[in-house]
C-alpha cells in the first residue's frame, strides 16, 4: 500500500481535531519505525513501500533484497491485457528480468513451466510460466549457486543464426518501420517486406503502408507464438489488414488465376495491367485488317478532293489492279496492233 497508510492533505489534518491528529501521528511513528527496522521497504519501480516479504532476497544490495517488488518484476516479465484482465508470458521479457536478478534462465525449465500454465483450468487466476520458473530456480539446490551467465537458452545457434546476427537492415527499412526495433526484428520485417513486394503488386503509397502494417503484425504473431501466448486476436487483425489491402488468399487467387475469366476478360485484364505500349513488327496488322480499312476508305478522301496518306495508299493499291494505256512509242509495240486496240491517236 502507498506509504503504508492513506495520505492526508493539510485540510484533512486540520479537520481531524487534536485527538485525531495525535492518533494519526502515532500511526506515522509506527510506520516510520517499521521502515527503520526493515519491515517495510521502498520499491523504486512502484514508488511505494511494501512489506519485506514482497521482495526477493538479493545479497548484492545492503538492504538484502532486490530494490523492485515482486509485483513490479511480474509486470516487467509478462504482458497484461487490461481489457480481458489476463496476463500472458513473454520469453524475452522473462529473460531480461532474470538478467536483472542475476539468476540463470534455463530453457527446458521455462518450456515445462509453459506447459504447466497451459494445462491450468482457470485462465485468469493461473500463475505464469515466469512465476513457476522463478520458484523452481530459486528453490532447487542445483540452481542455487548459478548466475545469469550460466543460463541455458536452448539449442546452440545454427550457422544461419550466426549469419543473421552479422546482417544489418537497409536504411530504407528502418525509415519505413521506424526506430525502436531490435536488429533481429528489423531483419524479420525486411525479409517479410521484400517477400510481399516480390509476390504482390506494391505500386502505391497506400499499398506500401498496408504491407508494412501486415509485416509488423506478422512479427507480433511470431513473437507471441514463440512465447506461448494466444494469437487469435492478432490473426483476426492480420486478416482485416489483408482484406483491406485486397491481399487475402481468395482475393489473390481471383487476381492471378486465369481460370476465373473467359478469354475476352483475360485480354481486358492484360490490357489494363500490362498493356503493350510499342508492339513489335511481328504483331503489327497480322491479318491485314488495318491496311484494308486504310486503303479502301481512302477513296472517300479522294472523292472529297483531299490529298493525304490515305488517298496515296488507296491509289497505290488500286494501281496494282489497273490497266495503263501504253504509249505508242514504247519499245516493242506494234503500231498496227496499238491502233487496232486503242484506235488512231489522230482520231
Amino acid at each position: 500500500m502507498a506509504y503504508l497508510m492513506p495520505y492526508k492533505s493539510e485540510q484533512e489534518i486540520k479537520a481531524l481535531g487534536v485527538a485525531g491528529v495525535r492518533e494519526y501521528a502515532v500511526k506515522l511513528s509506527e510506520v516510520y519505525g517499521k521502515i527503520l527496522d526493515g519491515d517495510f521497504i521502498y520499491c523504486h519501480g512502484c514508488n511505494e513501500f511494501h512489506a519485506a516479504d514482497n521482495y526477493y532476497s538479493d545479497r548484492r544490495y545492503t538492504s538484502g533484497v532486490y530494490p523492485l517488488c515482486k509485483r513490479k518484476l511480474l509486470d516487467m516479465a509478462t504482458d497484461y491485457d487490461k481489457t480481458t484482465k489476463t496476463r500472458s508470458d513473454n520469453r524475452e521479457k522473462t529473460i531480461e528480468v532474470f538478467r536483472m536478478l542475476d539468476i540463470p534462465f534455463i530453457d527446458s525449465v521455462y518450456r515445462s513451466a509453459l506447459q504447466t500454465t497451459q494445462e491450468a483450468v482457470n485462465e485468469k487466476n493461473r500463475a505464469t510460466a515466469y512465476q513457476h520458473m522463478l520458484t523452481i530456480i530459486r528453490s532447487l539446490p542445483q540452481y542455487r549457486d548459478l548466475k545469469f551467465e550460466d543460463s541455458d537458452f536452448g539449442d546452440e545457434p545454427s550457422p544461419e543464426d550466426e549469419q543473421l546476427s552479422k546482417r544489418r537492415p537497409r536504411r530504407e527499412i528502418i525509415k519505413l518501420f521506424g526506430h525502436g526495433f531490435s536488429n533481429e526484428d528489423y531483419l524479420y520485417l525486411q525479409d517479410q517486406y521484400d517477400d510481399w513486394c516480390a509476390r504482390t503488386q506494391v505500386d502505391s503509397k497506400s499499398q506500401q503502408t498496408y504491407v508494412a502494417q501486415i509485416c509488423m503484425q506478422l512479427l507480433e504473431i511470431y513473437k507471441d507464438r514463440k512465447s506461448g501466448r494466444d494469437v487469435t486476436k492478432k490473426i483476426d487483425a492480420l486478416d482485416k489488414l489483408m482484406n483491406a489491402a485486397n491481399l487475402q488468399p481468395k482475393q489473390n487467387v481471383n487476381n492471378t488465376s486465369g481460370d476465373a475469366f473467359v478469354f475476352g476478360q483475360l485480354i481486358e485484364k492484360w490490357e489494363e495491367q500490362e498493356p503493350i505500349i510499342d508492339k513489335g513488327e511481328v504483331f503489327k496488322d497480322v491479318d491485314g485488317i488495318e491496311k484494308y480499312l486504310r486503303t479502301w476508305f481512302g477513296w472517300i478522301a479522294k472523292a472529297l478532293g483531299l490529298r493525304n496518306v490515305y488517298t496515296e495508299e488507296y491509289e497505290e493499291e488500286v494501281r496494282k489492279y489497273s490497266v495503263q494505256k501504253p504509249s505508242s512509242a514504247d519499245e516493242g509495240t506494234s503500231t498496227e496492233a496499238y491502233e487496232m486496240i486503242f484506235g488512231s491517236e489522230e482520231k
